[in-house]
């Protein structure tokens, strides 16, 4: 009898929690010794040590992705902190870890389903309700845990995360079996429909393996200016020639990708350096880079908002007459950051054509060239607009602010934000100017946006739903 009674407590305080530790999934630390200190003392006093060498924080704005090295700390622990510090201060309740296997390969992405990780410092929870929305994407997302149980690549960004984050944070843990372009590009459209603005996305690679030094140096820059000018595209050809090497390359594709759809305007380089500078040895290198990912929007001044308007003007007189788009000379500063745009095409105060970036997909005098001369020939409501009307047409530039979600409807606020709508595949935005010209309250706004979506007029109630501002100018 006793026996039974001793079994029974167990059993409940299991299922109550107060011993559920003893019955969790854990991953345990596959190269803590190794890679890095295998003792919390060592390893809190390396990490900290990295961390207190990074004397300047870099990035103002929200910080939304970062791309980080995962070598053993004595090789790349430097230039990983440059961007483990700039997470000081900060807060995130979720960090999604994106890396490739370097054991074994698969076809798909695998998410690490267990229910914590560990190092030395302690254990990190997994945040199983996020993974399993994602696994039920259906989109080649699974579990497939030999990959997870001694792959560094993920592990060795765990203590930095441990130290420069005070508060609570769970992980997704996301490992890439193969180079796939069309995986990453499912995993950002999954990503993009879950990740909110508590979410920090850490993608772990390194770059050129075993070349000699500048040989390596030049492999590196071509790869990594590539992910800074927001060039996926020549990024992706250029690991398939092997013009420039990265061993995570599906979580960089995937990281270029997602994090503009996230907000993210601004990408810079932290740091770069390779294991040639840290031992001395030139002979065959591998290189590391900190890249930071984040939104910081400074505000157009009078000058610029002129300067746009005439790369409006110009672009479309060259190319209504000569089919040819010549390029602007702008200064370094707002016009070159990527920004989310509309330009809007009138004649005689009739809509003639509007089209945009909805994100901040490329620099904003860039953006504005491509999108005049698509609101002028590409907006499928309209004719393309021919030399002729050129004179009667007025341009006008909506610049966009970064997407805020929705929480309560009572926060939207007519003539300050636009909105946009995301539904079952569809989406549909409406500019802030849209609902103050057609003089609509609050609930026959939200109609429309459903409307330009092409959704039932009530679909803004289960769907996901973002308000924006926009600095809007014209001739």
């Amino acid at each position: 009898m006793k026996f039974k009674i001793v079994v029974a407590v167990i059993i409940i305080a299991g299922i109550t929690g107060a011993s559920f530790a003893f019955f969790a999934d854990v991953r345990k630390p596959a190269v803590a010794g190794m890679f890095y200190p295998g003792t919390k003392a060592e390893l809190e006093k390396k990490v900290r040590q990295f961390l207190d060498n990074v004397k300047q924080i870099r990035v103002k704005g929200r910080l939304i992705a970062m791309i980080v090295p995962h070598a053993g700390y004595d090789y790349s622990g430097q230039v990983a902190a440059y961007a483990y510090k700039e997470l000081e201060g900060r807060k995130y309740k979720r960090v999604i870890l994106i890396g490739a296997s370097h054991g074994m390969g698969f076809d798909g992405v695998s998410v690490g389903e267990f229910d914590d990780y560990e190092t030395p410092l302690g254990r990190v929870k997994v945040d199983r309700d996020f993974i399993n929305k994602m696994v039920r994407s259906g989109r080649r997302i699974g579990f497939v845990r030999d990959a997870h149980l001694k792959e560094h690549a993920l592990e060795v960004q765990l203590p930095f995360l441990q130290t420069a984050l005070k508060s609570d944070f769970k992980i997704v843990p996301v490992i890439f079996g193969s180079m796939s372009y069309s995986n990453s590009q499912n995993l950002a459209l999954v990503l993009a429909g879950l990740v909110d603005d508590e979410t920090l996305i850490v993608c772990s690679t390194d770059w050129s393996h075993y070349h000699g030094y500048d040989e390596a140096v030049r492999m590196d820059r071509r790869g990594i200016d590539a992910v800074l000018k927001g060039d996926v595209v020549s990024f992706a050809k250029m690991v398939e020639r092997g013009s420039c090497e990265a061993c995570a390359a599906p979580a960089v594709i995937t990281t270029m990708l997602l994090a503009p759809t996230l907000g993210a305007n601004k990408i810079e380089l932290l740091k770069y350096a390779n294991s040639g500078d840290v031992t001395g040895d030139r002979s065959k290198v591998v290189g590391y880079a900190s890249i930071a990912y984040y939104y910081e929007s400074s505000p157009l001044t009078e000058r610029e908002k002129s300067v746009l308007l005439r790369i409006a003007r110009g672009t479309l007189e060259e190319y209504l007459s000569e089919k040819k788009v010549s390029e602007f000379d702008v200064p370094a500063g707002t016009l070159k950051e990527r920004r989310g745009v509309f330009v809007t095409l009138t004649r005689r105060k009739k809509l003639r054509g509007c089209i945009g970036y909805v994100q901040p997909v490329k620099p904003l005098a860039e953006a504005v060239q491509e999108m005049a001369i698509a609101a002028a020939t590409r907006d499928l409501r309209f004719e393309p607009v021919a030399k002729d009307e050129l004179s009667e047409i007025e341009i006008e530039i909506s610049v966009l602010s970064r997407f805020e979600k929705v929480s309560e409807i009572e926060e939207i606020r007519i003539g300050r934000d636009g909105l946009y709508i995301i539904k079952d595949g569809r989406s549909g935005l409406l500019l802030p100017q849209v609902a103050t010209e057609w003089g609509w309250d609050r609930s026959q706004f939200l109609k429309q946006v459903c409307r330009k979506a092409g959704l039932p007029e009530d679909a803004w109630k289960d769907a996901k739903l973002y308000r924006f501002s926009a600095d809007i100018f014209h001739e």
